[in-house]
């Protein structure tokens, strides 16, 4: 049933491919849309339609997650229905027509949904941060919609017809509603159950908003009514398609679902409200070109005052955010982060049928150092010890220091337990160099234990306790200074 489920999104993404591709190569007469939009965009939308009722009532998902797919169900028929409605019953000049209103009711019925979705759970200084930095992305959404869209037909209010003048107004806030949603969801992140089709989402609508900007855009530039052309075309074609594909992800998923919240690394996220800050100040230094240099230069020092805050922002985040994950004396990432890596490599793997490994090390002889030469060399001793860790692993593999003389590594896309203690005994190997401990050469020792993640294991806590188990196991023998413990791979 798998193989069919991804033979299925194959299919899918290959039909998407041909129809985007069909409409550049064999253009539709001017005017008329591309026939692959009209008959994809159908098998899409009702097929988006089906999948997502089918995920409301999947016994496999949470009943959260039920709610949610029903409320996405609805607006995906709305959106299915409008496109219908407006094929049905052509426009006739005035606003709103009953495909506009649907058209319309579909974005603030979407976000319904995704913020039912089970979302990862926040403190409160953390979601009062995720509200300010969702505020800002809005206002730079804002203001490009209203430079591209609203703000040159509400200059020319008394040219155009009332109707024009709804449309351009109403379009562009429905706009920034699915925006609000696409932001909330990114910066707050949705569960691990639920991720991928909430991703798909919000690229979705983000889709239909490009489209929407685009088409206003140009029409305000040929400062005309104009029919949407190929780009405009690809982005409304875009967004049906990926609401298809994140109900079918859901769907496709829910045998395997748990609802978990773990916290995956989410810098692109991070970088949102920043992008927005950016994206509103060079509108506003375009806006601005053609006015007297005076003010010009009064907004350029503006521009350039605020992007010095924001650079020293980044900074003190950097900084805290080292501070929070990464151990202080070696450099290396602490314990909680280790742990996190982990769990998210463990993951990961179980999805893509790789395999994680885990190597708990322990230092031996590392009190008498202590005892004998001071806490000062115990501490060179780590950190020289640490950087043999980081030096002899590959760019991907996590080290970290769990405290004391306690160390860890994961170990990603291990094959076999050979490929594992290739790694230990390199590192091995590396610790038969003595290091420098003032004027007194110490050569460190350890022990290492090494346990590979089972078939389909996604508990990170029992694969370091294998690891655990395995370190104990070479101390004990002291042969050849590491065990493995692996019982299903051996």
């Amino acid at each position: 049933m798998a193989q069919l489920w991804r033979w299925g999104a194959y299919l899918l993404y290959a039909s998407f491919a041909f129809c985007i591709g069909s409409q550049f190569a064999w253009p539709a007469p001017e005017g008329q849309a591309p026939w692959q939009i009209v008959v994809f965009n159908a098998i899409y939308g009702v097929l988006g339609v089906v999948l997502a009722v089918r995920a409301w009532w999947h016994p496999g998902l949470d009943r959260r997650s039920r709610r949610a797919w029903g409320i996405i169900a609805l607006s995906y028929l709305l959106l299915v229905v409008s496109g219908a409605v407006r094929s049905i019953v052509p426009g006739d000049g005035s606003f709103p027509t009953p495909g506009d209103t649907l058209r319309l009711v579909f974005a603030p019925v979407l976000l319904a949904g995704l913020l039912t979705l089970p979302l990862r759970t926040r403190g409160n200084r953390t979601r009062h941060k995720m509200w300010l930095d969702t505020a800002l992305v809005m206002i730079g959404s804002g203001m490009l919609l209203w430079y591209f869209e609203a703000g040159a037909n509400v200059d020319n209010a008394e040219k155009i017809s009332g109707n024009a003048l709804a449309a351009a107004i109403a379009y562009p806030s429905f706009d920034l509603v699915m925006i609000f949603g696409a932001t909330v969801l990114l910066l707050r992140g949705a569960s691990a159950s639920v991720r991928r089709p909430a991703i798909m989402i919000t690229l979705a609508m983000l889709a239909l908003v490009v489209g929407d900007a685009y088409f206003g855009y140009r029409q305000l530039q040929l400062d005309h009514v104009i029919a949407s052309d190929t780009w405009q075309y690809t982005c409304w074609m875009t967004g049906p398609f990926l609401l298809a594909m994140a109900a079918y992800e859901q769907v496709r998923e829910a045998g395997n679902h748990r609802l978990r919240m773990e916290d995956p690394v989410a810098r692109t996220a991070a970088r949102l409200p920043y992008i927005a800050m950016g994206l509103g100040y060079a509108l506003l230094v375009f806006a601005v070109h053609e006015y007297p240099m005076r003010t010009v230069g009064l907004v350029l020092g503006a521009v350039a005052m605020t992007s010095v805050v924001v650079a020293r922002q980044i900074v003190a985040l950097r900084e805290n955010h080292e501070l929070a994950t990464t151990d202080t004396l070696t450099g290396l990432v602490n314990r909680r982060q280790l742990y996190a890596r982990l769990r998210i490599a463990v993951a990961r793997a179980g999805r893509g049928g790789n395999t994680v490994a885990a190597v708990l090390i322990d230092m031996n002889g590392f009190k008498q150092v202590n005892d004998t030469m001071g806490h000062e060399a115990g501490d060179q001793l780590l950190v020289a010890f640490g950087r043999v860790l980081r030096n002899n692993v590959f760019g991907t593999d996590v080290v970290g220091r769990l405290g004391g003389d306690e160390f860890a590594i994961v170990l990603h896309n291990i094959a076999s337990p050979d490929n594992a203690i290739a790694v230990v005994k390199r590192i091995i190997d590396a610790m038969q160099e003595p290091v420098a401990i003032g004027d007194i050469a110490v050569q460190p020792q350890a022990s290492f234990g090494i346990a590979l993640a089972l078939p389909g294991e996604d508990d990170a806590d029992a694969l370091l306790h294998r690891a655990d188990l395995a370190m104990y196991q070479a101390k004990q023998n002291r042969t050849s200074g590491y065990a493995v413990h692996a019982p299903a791979l051996l």
